[in-house]
């Protein structure tokens, strides 16, 4: 009986190992068959190869022909590092705006604690606002719209005088918005607020009554031109002409003055601190 057990163990060995050596791997495209699948893999890169098409031939030699040599490469390379670098720096930058302690600062606030006009606006518009006699030539052959821009820039242009500072003021970050500053209290401290509809309309009064004034004053100097020259007699009454349709309401040519003084004066905050502002 134990004899026959181990025959049974012998044969079922025997089947087994007929299982493994019978096993074949078949190429797929040329039916070629190995007992190695590692030979097999060999084997299919050559015959994947001599079995394609003269298309896929074809694309695979022009595919060949615009791979880069070792010094292309080494360019390529190089020039993406630059552009690496570049991006970085760029990327670093604007981490730094966006994790940037967001602090909200009002403006009024800040322009009390940083800027100390002069004088304060009533006082520089009553006492020092100046028109002079060529702002009313400016007037004779421009527009007035031209004029009164000349008249703010020749009042308010700091090259000539560095330590002037302006009691007006106004930023990029919100368009058309004046403050302007007044002085009070027995130190003299400087008070900024939000230029009303009311004060520009007071800035425009002083300028078109000073430019009266120069008209008066232009018109005994050159009587004698006025009566003998037609074309100056001419402009001198166009110039008229235009002083007086110079209106006080918020209309359109208010507005365009006011756009107009805006643009020369505007400053931009972010250029000056690096906070958000409140308006």
């Amino acid at each position: 009986m134990e004899t026959n057990i181990n025959n049974i163990e012998i044969n079922t060995n025997t089947n087994n190992n007929n299982l493994i050596s019978n096993q074949k791997y078949c190429c797929n495209v040329c039916y070629k068959e190995y007992s190695r699948k590692n030979s097999l893999e060999k084997h299919k890169v050559l015959c994947d190869f001599k079995h394609k098409s003269n298309l896929e031939k074809q694309i695979d030699y022009e595919e060949a022909g615009d791979i880069p040599t070792h010094i292309q490469l080494v360019k390529i390379v190089q020039q993406l590092s630059i552009k690496l670098s570049h991006m970085e720096e760029e990327l670093s930058e604007a981490k730094k705006w966006m994790s940037r302690k967001k602090k909200k600062i009002n403006v009024v606030g800040w322009l009390n604690d940083n800027v100390q006009p002069t004088m304060g606006f009533l006082e520089w518009v009553n006492m020092e606002l100046k028109v002079c006699p060529h702002h009313f030539d400016l007037l004779m052959e421009y527009s007035l719209f031209y004029t009164v821009q000349k008249v703010f820039e020749y009042n308010l242009d700091i090259s000539g005088k560095p330590e002037f500072v302006s009691p007006i003021r106004c930023f990029s970050e919100k368009q058309n918005v004046f403050y302007i500053c007044e002085k009070g209290g027995e130190e003299g401290k400087s008070e900024w607020k939000q230029m009303l509809q009311s004060d520009f309309i007071l800035l425009l009064k002083t300028i078109h009554n000073r430019m009266l004034r120069e008209i008066s004053k232009w018109k005994v100097e050159n009587h004698d031109k006025i009566d003998d020259n037609e074309k100056i007699c001419e402009l001198f009454n166009k110039a008229i002409i235009k002083l007086m349709n110079m209106t006080f309401v918020q209309d359109n040519s208010t507005s365009r003055i006011r756009n107009g003084l805006f643009n020369y004066l505007k400053l931009d905050l972010k250029n000056v601190i690096e906070y958000d502002f409140e308006f």
